[in-house]
This record gives structure tokens, sequence and C-alpha cells, in this order.
């Protein structure tokens, strides 16, 4: 892979923060990073800035094989590509615009020493190693009021308070579970309550009224943008529930975007979209066979977000259906008629009704 540099930055909008990390420049130079969040691939900060948008540092200090820097390539291709069809037709432009996607600003590396210089004495003492680092945009977390809610629905009672005044709970992003539902199991009232990438089962959307079949359809139009516009295979990217970029100073009071979902006032979530990120463990897929047979893997990989086919379970094969229907829908629209690999979307789609590669018993 080649080298990858501070000089490689996809320009941000005017007055993001992330041109403000320097101490020289950020209205609170002594502010420490704040952790937000934990993967596979390390450690997840907040920068918190003056105005309305904030950063977020993903550093390379988790565990090996995993690169920021992939992470930075997959990113911005998948993001060139969602440009690319907001400038193409009308119908190409309006299904880009329905996916949120973080802002890829900046990859840094360990060996910049100048820029570690700058930053290091704001992480905590544990953390004061330079390390490969990514600078994108923060999704915002839910507000209080949706925070309670899930802990008064779904905490033991006995640890609703603590989990309610817990800081870490305030970074609340929601994971949508379409290809699961809870397990009929008991839950413990000692154990911690998270809010960190809460899993919301399909059940769990069903006893909150949330739109459950419109959250298929924008995993399954996302889905044909990774593999037919940029070509990736969409391998363990993660989904998740979040208000959309905040256009005014209080992110509570932000109104809908181009990219949120249309909720009403009694929604229970509020104004909110799905954001995908996460993306260092896809990879370039090519246009062939071989290629649907990666997607096909792909898919069941990240088997708790999509709908899953072949269920005994009636709303939950509803669900699959919209999810199918949209995707060929949108893999239409992004290939067109005349296009040679127009039949590859239903091969893909075959594959996956046919089962998951991974199961017992199944032929890989």
């Amino acid at each position: 892979m080649s080298k990858i540099n501070n000089t490689t930055l996809s320009r941000p909008p005017p007055g993001n923060p992330t041109l403000r990390l320097t101490n020289d420049a950020h209205p609170h130079p002594l502010r420490p990073f704040r952790h937000i969040g934990h993967g596979f691939c390390g450690s997840v900060w907040a920068v918190e800035g003056s105005g309305i948008n904030t950063c977020a540092i993903k550093r390379e200090d988790g565990g090996e094989g995993r690169s920021v820097q992939k992470d930075f390539t997959m990113h911005q291709k998948i993001n060139s590509s969602l440009q690319a069809l907001k400038r193409n037709s009308p119908e190409r432009a309006a299904l880009a615009s329905s996916i949120s996607i973080p802002a890829c600003y900046q990859y840094v590396e360990r060996s910049d020493d100048i820029w570690w210089s700058e930053r290091l004495e704001r992480f905590p003492s544990q953390f004061q190693v330079a390390c490969n680092a990514l600078i994108t945009d923060r999704i915002p977390p839910f507000r209080q009021s949706v925070r309670d809610l899930l802990v008064n629905y779904y905490c033991p009672s006995a640890i609703q308070e603590s989990a309610k005044n817990y800081p870490a709970n305030s970074d609340c992003l929601i994971r949508p579970y379409l290809g699961r539902r809870r397990r009929n199991e008991r839950k413990s009232m000692f154990k911690a309550f998270s809010l960190r990438n809460y899993p919301l089962h399909i059940d769990q959307m069903e006893e909150l009224g949330l739109d459950s079949t419109h959250y298929a359809r924008v995993m399954a139009e996302t889905l044909a943008i990774m593999h037919w516009a940029a070509q990736v295979d969409g391998n363990d990217v993660e989904f998740v529930l979040a208000p959309p970029r905040p256009t005014t100073t209080d992110p509570s009071e932000a109104p809908p975007t181009s990219t949120s979902i249309s909720t009403s006032t009694s929604d229970p979530l509020g104004e909110h979209t799905i954001w995908i990120l996460d993306f260092d463990c896809c990879r370039d897929m090519p246009m062939d066979e071989s290629g649907i047979d990666q997607a096909w893997r792909a898919f069941y990989k990240n088997d708790p977000f999509y709908p899953q086919p072949n269920r005994d379970n009636p709303e939950d094969q509803r669900l699959w259906e919209a999810f199918k229907e949209r995707f060929m829908e949108a893999s239409a629209i992004i290939l067109g008629p005349e296009n040679e690999i127009a039949h590859f979307p239903g091969l893909l789609v075959g594959k996956i009704e046919d089962g998951n590669p991974f199961a017992a018993g199944m032929s890989n």
C-alpha cells in the first residue's frame, strides 16, 4: 500500500474543528481529549470544539493486524463514490443522499513527531504514546431523554439511577440489529448497563414503535452503494442509529437534514439517521463471480445488522423481503440496465438466500 501522510486530506468544510487540534489554535488548549469508545482497532477519543462540530480521534492501539490506514483508504473510497453519485442523475443523487458517513479528514502516522508532540499531553498518561491515528467527524450521541428512555425500558431497576448518571452513557449510539431478536435470558441486576453502541434488536424496535422497514431499506441502499459504486465488500462495517449532523449550536435542536429519518414528534428516538463506520476490514471487490462470493461471506459476517432470509417469524421474513426489494432497486439505479454486470445483484441475493456459508454443514 502506498504511503499516506498528512498531505492526503479530504478538504474539511469551513469551520470544522479538525483544523483546531493544535494547541495554539484550539479555544481550550489544555482541555484533555475524552475517551468515548474502544473497538478492535483501538481507542476512540472526542475532540470537543467550540462550535457545532466535533472531531473524533481513532487511535491504532488495539488488536494486531487492524489498520487505521486501511480504514482511511476504504473510508475515502466509499465517500468518493457517494460524492460521484450525487453529481450524477437525480435518482442516483437521491440514493447517495440517504447515507450518513462521517467526514474523514486526516490519517496521522506514528512517526509524525510534530503532530503528536502538540497533542500527546492531552491524553491520559497511559495513552501518551504515539501511534497511527485517524481523524473523522464525531457521530453525534443521543440526548439525555433518549438515554433515559432506554434505561427505563431495558435496564434492571436496581441500577437504573446509576446508569442514567454514568458519564460514559452520555456517548450513546445504538446498533440496529435487524437480523436478531433477544433470547429469553435473565439480565443480571449487578452487571453494568452500557449505552455505548447499545444493541437494539428487532423485538425492541417493535416495542418502541420504530420503523424497522425504513432501517432495512437504508441498509440495503448502503450495501448496494458499497458493492456496485465503491466496489468494496463491506466486510465488518458497522451501522449505528444516531442524530443527524447538527446544524445549530445545540445538537438537540438540530433540524432534520437530507440524511435524517423522517420521524414524528412521538418517535421515542427523535430525529435520527443510520450512520455507517469502521471500514478497516473492507476489501476491494472484483466485479466477477469471486467478488459475488466475497460479498456473500461479508454479508453473513455482518449478520446481526442485516435482515436475514428464511426465518420462521413472519415479521422477520417481511423485513428480509423489504431489504431484498430495495437492494435490487438500488443496485439497478447504480448499475443501469445495459451494464454487463446488471445480473450480479440477483446472483448475490440468490447466494444469500441459499444460506450462511459459515453455518455447520454448509459447503464453502
